[in-house]
């Protein structure tokens, strides 16, 4: 028998495992040849890609409203603009970025952004007391009064003892002239709330307005030190103190501001006034010098300058400065420039009517001081049904008026407004050394009835008309529209740039001549020094010399 070696038997977990090799690398095999022929397209990390800094978790806006909130009291109000910007960002249906930003605006002196934030901050969140009583201010600093003071009684009616809403009220009442309202409004804010700095710089606004500056100052040094690092707070009661007579102390109130807000030119301006006023011309010049620079557009401290070296009898530096803060404060009007929009007729149940579809907020470029743009964009409209305002509460009806220009009764012109204007979009420039204002509009289609309707908002709440425009074949409009309108400098500029003209050697009696009688026009009373100036330059063209009437004297009236 022959005897023949059992054969060995593999292991079972062996073979499975060269199974399950052998799919792998037929998988990896058909993967390779898949992505090399182009069938797979991947992409495939570059070396410093995949040794590069892994990405970091994005901060959530609780954190940038924190930050804001960090940066506003420590006095470092553009970083905390630029925080709440990013918290808008993150989450732009949270109410409370909107609101914080604008509260800072108005001490950046951005007082039309500072409404349309604050209106966002409503329209997301209408009961808040807050957002009511800061739009309001907001209202109120854009001297739009009226919507000031509905929305600073609705703050007061859904919060009785919210200190704010009764400080801004002051403020609006100050604004107005109706001093015991003012008082007596600032006083319950008081009440509500001492340590409220908005009721304590509220009160001094409301007895500065009436001349009271001793007493105003002292509010606004309470105001200063429960916010000991907003930098306005001491510009307010440094300005008190100026006209209650205390120099020092207003300048001393000057020199914390400048050093709280570097970037603010009033800070400067006033700190060099007020050095003038105490006779040290050296230290004024130069801090009207760093007013300038801070902010070229800054027409007080070109203004300040000439009559400062008109004073000091330098007629050639007075003929050089003060014509530049004419200019500056006569184009002041394009600078009151705040919206833009582009109107359409259409017919309404009531009868034709105006309506916006494009709007844009005019803002000024960083670094460029000659020149304004607003981005023109399709206004949004809804539809809705005509509500019983006997049923609304206060803030519900604010609501309604802040949305009051995109809501329309009938839905069908509704859908076919948003239809019809979606894709619009423009840009209007505005230029402020030639007047000129630029739109450039696209998509926009041939309107139904007359041409398209361009107006303006400037402060104070004035809206005009400055022109109409019609698409071309392309639904393009390019169009310039001149402003010659312009505001009327101090007539002390006037005068006295007449008088250095004429106190030349010799005098300069044809460029004296013009701004002697500019100055006339705006006051022809014998108290105005350029009828001085007018007697070394006779002009044909100069009004008629006062004469005063000649009054009898006790017992002449019988004889």
């Amino acid at each position: 028998m022959e005897y023949r070696p059992r054969e060995k038997k593999r292991n079972p977990f062996i073979t499975l495992f060269l199974s399950v090799l052998l799919l792998v690398l037929t998988f990896v095999l058909a993967l390779l040849l898949s992505i090399y022929i182009g069938y797979l397209d991947i992409e495939v990390p570059t070396l410093a890609q995949q040794f590069g800094p892994t990405p970091t978790p994005t901060q959530p806006a609780v954190f940038y409203i924190a930050d804001g909130d960090t940066y506003f009291a420590q006095g470092k109000l553009n970083e905390a603009a630029d925080a709440y910007e990013q918290a808008i960002k993150l989450e732009p249906d949270n109410d409370l970025p909107y609101i914080r930003q604008s509260r800072l605006l108005i001490y950046t002196h951005d007082t039309a952004k500072a409404v349309e934030r604050a209106a966002q901050a409503v329209l997301l969140n209408p009961p808040s007391p807050e957002n009511l009583a800061y739009y309001c201010r907001a209202l109120d600093w854009e001297a739009r009064y009226g919507e000031a003071l509905d929305a600073c009684s609705c703050a007061i009616e859904l919060a009785p003892d919210y200190a704010e809403g009764y400080a801004f009220l002051s403020e609006i009442y100050a604004d107005q002239a109706q001093w015991v309202l003012a008082r007596t409004t600032a006083q319950q804010a008081l009440e509500a709330n001492f340590q409220s700095m908005d009721a304590h710089h509220n009160m001094g606004y409301a007895l500065e307005v009436q001349g009271r500056y001793a007493e105003a100052a002292e509010f606004y040094e309470n105001a200063a030190a429960l916010a000991p690092n907003l930098g306005p707070l001491y510009i307010a009661a440094g300005r008190s103190h100026y006209w209650a007579g205390d120099l020092e102390k207003a300048i001393e109130h000057y020199k914390k501001a400048i050093k709280l807000s570097p970037t603010d030119p009033e800070g400067y301006d006033r700190l060099g006034w007020t050095y003038y006023t105490d006779g040290d011309y050296a230290r004024a010049l130069d801090a009207l010098e760093q007013s300038a620079g801070v902010d070229p557009s800054y027409y007080k401290a070109w203004g300040h300058m000439g009559m400062l070296y008109y004073t000091r009898q330098n007629f050639e530096a007075a003929a050089e400065f003060l014509p530049k803060a004419v200019e500056l404060a006569e184009d002041e009007f394009l600078r009151r420039a705040r919206w833009i929009e582009i109107h359409t007729e259409i017919e309404t149940l009531t009868g034709p009517e105006s309506v916006p579809i494009l709007r844009g907020r005019f803002s000024k470029p960083a670094g460029d001081h000659r020149q304004y743009l607003a981005q023109l964009s399709p206004v949004g409209y809804q539809s809705t049904l005509q509500l019983d305002s006997s049923e609304e509460s206060c803030a519900e009806t604010i609501v309604r008026s802040i949305q009051g220009q995109s809501i329309l009764v009938d839905p069908t012109q509704s859908i076919t407004l948003t239809q019809t204007y979606s894709q619009s979009t423009g840009l209007a420039t505005l230029n402020l050394s030639s007047g000129m204002l630029s739109l450039d509009v696209s998509n926009l289609p041939q309107p139904e009835h007359i041409p398209y309707e361009v107006k303006m908002t400037f402060w104070p709440n004035r809206i005009d008309t400055v022109g109409y425009v019609q698409p071309d074949g392309n639904q393009q409009v390019k169009a310039n529209i001149q402003f010659e309108e312009k505001l009327s400098a101090p007539i002390e500029y006037y005068y006295t740039l007449g008088l250095a003209f004429a106190y030349l050697e010799p005098p300069l009696c044809d460029r004296a001549v013009p701004w002697l009688l500019r100055a006339l026009e705006i006051d022809s009373s014998a108290y105005n020094p350029a009828w001085a100036g007018l007697r070394i330059c006779p002009s044909p063209n100069s009004p008629p010399t006062p004469i005063p009437t000649p009054t009898p004297l006790p017992g002449e009236e019988d004889e």
